[in-house]
């Protein structure tokens, strides 16, 4: 894995595949902006976050979260978490300090398979997405196993939300047969430009 800096943008990379980077971070954020849009009534959630990437998801759902939430976010690569305290991205080293934020450096299928307190929502920007991984061994996360494993981490009512490079029918159908009613939306990666992703929102 390697970060790199060109013209003040972050870029990491994965065996020279890219993973993410602080050029384009809008559909990162949406992915924070929708799930919280589903959690206004609540003024204690729990929020999982799967992915800490450049810090994107956790500061918007920091900014829209109440002060009553709690955050956990769960990283597999210790480096990621390393490189958010020493470079700063989007202020992570104040982001990763909020008292609301627990961060466990560890395997997300791992984590989930040992939740015994559920959460309101789980927030998943794991690879690029249900069907393109860098990483093989993250199908794990998305396929009926896994997705049955997130349906029971969630509280009645949980919402799950999935970042993706891009849709996929086989996922909604995997999401509605293990009990998610699914909705999707398309959200550009620089605002109103940039390319098109998608976010998956699963209620159950």
């Amino acid at each position: 894995m390697t970060l790199s800096e060109q013209g003040g943008d972050y870029y990491i990379e994965l065996d020279g595949q890219g993973l993410m980077s602080s050029r384009a971070p809008a559909s990162e954020k949406a992915l924070a902006n929708l799930a919280a849009q589903e959690l206004t009534d609540n003024p204690q959630p729990r929020v999982l976050i799967g992915g800490l990437g450049l810090g994107f998801t956790l500061g918007a759902a920091l900014d829209m979260l109440p002060r009553g939430a709690s955050v956990v976010v769960v990283e597999f690569f210790e480096t990621i978490v390393d490189w958010n305290l020493k470079f700063g991205f989007e202020s992570a080293t104040d982001r990763l300090a909020d008292p609301r934020v627990v961060v466990e450096v560890t395997d997300v299928v791992d984590y989930l398979r040992a939740v015994t307190r559920p959460f309101d929502a789980i927030l998943l920007d794991v690879d690029n997405g249900p069907d393109a991984w860098c990483l093989v061994s993250n199908e794990r996360l998305y396929d009926r196993p896994g997705l049955e494993r997130i349906r029971r981490a969630l509280k009645p009512g949980g919402v799950l939300a999935v970042w993706s490079s891009a849709e996929s029918s086989d996922f909604e159908t995997r999401l509605a047969e293990v009990g998610f009613a699914v909705r999707s939306e398309t959200v550009r990666s620089r605002g109103r430009r940039g390319e098109r992703h998608t976010i998956f929102l699963a209620r159950v």
